[in-house]
């Protein structure tokens, strides 16, 4: 990892990992604004408390653009956005990449790592390895946990252990950097902090299209049809309809 880059959809996305950050200090570049200025803020902050912001690129592409692009199927947007990180990649010495992991919570987390695929093509060979961030259970009171992956993919997990030192900064960074997470999230984060921060998980991607694991949902189709069957939306992005031709395109994966 001394010489790793990571791709995250949003920023707030590297505190799941931030002892590793901190460890390692690896370049990171944010695809999208995480839907307004004070995410980025809070990411900017986070990262300065630890020495690791002069690592950190972001893009700020407004997160409205990329949930419309993906209604719209614009393949052109994506493959542009992933031409824009393989610029930056090239100024770049490294010899792994880390990128969101594909969990069916929200779209544009799943695209992370055919955006980084694509951005890869030069570097072919290259090892890249998904970071989970959070994991739904399947049952109906929709539990979520962060830094979890199914059992069935455990098979290609490895672990950064953290020291005390580590823990206590990525604690205190979440309690006073990360505050428009906290809010969104409430306890799910601070909770996870405590019960999984002081073991970071990372997961060598998968080559072909994923599927749920056993105990995953597809979140963003159930609320999607949630919210369209409720008139609060026209058109609800779909896997099987929107994100399966987008992984596609990028990743030329057969049909």
């Amino acid at each position: 990892m001394k010489r790793a880059v990571m791709i995250f959809s949003h920023p707030n996305h590297e505190l799941a990992i931030l002892g590793t950050v901190q460890r390692f200090r690896p370049h990171m570049i944010f695809l999208t604004d995480g839907g307004g200025a004070e995410r980025v803020g809070d990411s900017r902050h986070g990262l300065e408390s630890i020495g690791a912001l002069e690592r950190a690129c972001f893009l700020n592409h407004p997160e409205d653009d990329l949930y419309r692009a993906l209604l719209e199927r614009r393949t052109d947007f994506f493959r542009e956005l992933a031409l824009q990180v393989r610029s930056i990649l090239d100024r770049l010495d490294f010899d792994a990449v880390y990128c969101d992991a594909i969990e069916f919570y929200n779209p544009l987390h799943d695209l992370a790592l055919p955006l980084t695929r694509k951005a890869l093509e030069p570097w072919p060979g290259l090892p890249v390895f998904e970071v989970p961030l959070i994991y739904q259970t399947a049952d109906a009171a929709e539990r979520y946990e962060i830094q979890r992956a199914p059992a069935a993919l455990l098979p290609r997990g490895s672990w950064v252990n953290l020291d005390a030192a580590e823990w206590r900064v990525k604690v205190e960074a979440q309690r006073h950097s990360y505050g428009s997470l906290s809010s969104q999230l409430g306890g799910l984060i601070s909770g996870s902090t405590y019960l999984r921060a002081r073991r970071e998980l990372f997961l060598a991607a998968r080559a072909d299209l994923p599927l749920p694991a056993a105990g995953q949902v597809l979140r963003y189709d159930r609320r999607g049809e949630e919210l369209r069957r409720a008139a609060a939306v026209e058109q609800a992005i779909s896997y099987s309809g929107h994100y399966v031709p987008m992984y596609r395109s990028l990743c030329a994966a057969p049909a």
